[in-house]
């Protein structure tokens, strides 16, 4: 597939536009898209970068023993978990996932009921210092007694998930550094999807085809002009966000092409929400409640997961707040979600 050109000094923006052109035009018909061409287990993807994780994981799956993936909240790493098992060692014994914290309450049962599969743990990075310790003292002592009686009690293989960089966070004094360490002996780096564009026409046909499938509803495709609602958008919730945007197309979706409005509204104006505009001395409610969203919307940079998790609320309720179309939008009894 050849891309147009791109130049050197253009914004995201338009970089997302030229390629979202380039995509609308050379997209292969659905009956012809072979996606499995491009898939690794449950992964897809076409994208140099992504084609490069999948041939590491290729050639380390069937020999390494601690493992971490990192990645954006959304960019996959339960699926990545999932297919190191699949064509690892361990493929003939469970997949058990688990929060690391969770997992931390009762380790020694959860360990051998993985007896010869893969352990995946998640957020690794949100451990406390205490659960670190207590993670890194589990981890040498299983590795003594496996060398000890010579048995593969346990899994074969342990995953570690984290939306950080574990090294990263070392270095700045709120990970342990010899945990990071053994945690990245091998390290799997998942690019959000703003960095793999190319992907997202893929990734939408699979993720159709999947809901299609599953609610027995006839759909074909995407309609000319629907790519262009997709690609240019920055993706803050990534693979996440982009399957639950299909399913909520799919639903909308009155015949059998996506056209482009049936795809919902991605993107919210923040230059149209702001803070002084909004009466900062107006003492009604609903203004206040605005106001605040509009700023932890900005610290956050826009990132409507990281701003819905700032808040304590969901990202749904986040998304209700600000519908215009919804005139209780702002109502404070949306809080209670």
């Amino acid at each position: 597939m050849h891309f147009a050109p791109i130049a050197e000094r253009a914004s995201p923006e338009e970089q997302a536009l030229t390629l979202t052109g380039s995509l609308e035009s050379e997209l292969p018909e659905p009956s012809t898209l072979q996606p499995e061409k491009w898939m690794l287990g449950p992964m897809a993807g076409r994208s140099a970068a992504m084609q490069q994780v999948f041939a590491r994981m290729r050639y380390t799956a069937p020999h390494f023993r601690l493992a971490s993936v990192e990645g954006e909240s959304g960019t996959g790493k339960m699926l990545a978990a999932q297919t190191l098992h699949r064509i690892g060692p361990g493929s003939a014994g469970p997949f058990a996932p688990h929060l690391a914290a969770a997992f931390l309450d009762g380790p020694e049962a959860r360990w051998n009921e993985v007896r010869g599969g893969l352990l995946y743990l998640s957020r690794v990075d949100e451990l406390s210092a205490e659960q670190q310790r207590r993670l890194r003292d589990f981890l040498d002592r299983s590795a003594h007694e496996r060398l000890r009686v010579h048995s593969a009690s346990g899994p074969l293989q342990l995953v570690a998930g984290s939306a950080q960089p574990l090294r990263h966070l070392a270095a700045l004094g709120s990970f342990r550094s010899d945990l990071a360490n053994h945690l990245n002996a091998l390290r799997f780096v998942l690019p959000p999807l703003r960095d793999r564009r190319e992907d997202i026409p893929l990734l939408a046909s699979l993720f159709l085809r999947t809901w299609s499938l599953k609610h027995n509803k006839p759909l074909r495709g995407f309609a000319p002009g629907a790519f262009s609602r997709l690609i240019p958008h920055t993706w803050p919730g990534n693979v996440r966000e982009l399957e639950s945007t299909i399913a909520t197309a799919a639903l909308e979706c009155s015949g059998q092409w996506i056209r482009p409005v049936d795809i919902p509204r991605l993107d919210w104006p923040l230059s149209d929400l702001r803070p002084h505009d909004l009466g900062a001395d107006d003492p009604n409610l609903d203004q206040a409640i605005l106001r605040h969203i509009v700023r932890i919307l900005a610290r956050a940079n826009g990132n409507k997961v990281r701003a819905a998790r700032m808040l304590g609320i969901s990202r749904s309720t986040l998304y209700r707040l600000l519908d215009p179309a919804n005139p209780a939008s702002l109502g404070h009894d949306s809080f209670k979600a």
